[in-house]
């Protein structure tokens, strides 16, 4: 049982970012046909549909006087993800998805880095090591590759 708590988290980062990467494809291609910000109302109400469907059958929907004890950068992640899912589906309609999803994934490493190393948003700080850097340089080094 251990194995799999400590192996679940892996598995899910692992599915959440084979899901985005199918899901900027599938993004792309209906921008292509109805525009990009078009793109993000379409998948944006077909997501809200889905997430009312899942709280319905498995959780609770929340309670507006919660809301108001959650610090208000919290609540950012509905404009965050339009951001997403607009610049996802442009990026790989104009660099292919291989190309795209490397930049979009360094951009990702260097922010978590960041809000590592500062301890924001009530994260862990996890200083920035050595390591770190040469980690993000070698994925800088993927991505030139991958736009040759």
């Amino acid at each position: 049982m251990n194995i799999i708590k400590n192996f679940l988290p892996i598995i899910m980062a692992a599915l959440s970012g084979m899901a985005m990467t199918f899901q900027g494809t599938f993004n792309s291609a209906l921008g292509k046909k109805i525009g990009v910000i078009e793109t993000s109302v379409v998948v944006h109400v077909i997501g809200l549909a889905v997430s009312i469907l899942c709280v319905f059958f498995w959780g609770t929907f929340p309670k507006i006087s919660t809301l108001r004890d959650v610090p208000y950068y919290s609540l950012l992640g509905g404009i965050l993800g339009v951001v997403i899912v607009a610049g996802v589906a442009y990026t790989i309609s104009r660099t292919g998805a291989a190309f795209g999803i490397s930049i979009i994934l360094i951009a990702q490493l260097v922010s978590a880095v960041v809000l590592d190393h500062f301890g924001i948003f009530t994260l862990e700080r996890i200083p920035v090591d050595t390591v770190r850097i040469v980690g993000t340089l070698l994925m800088v080094i993927g991505a030139k590759l991958l736009a040759r």
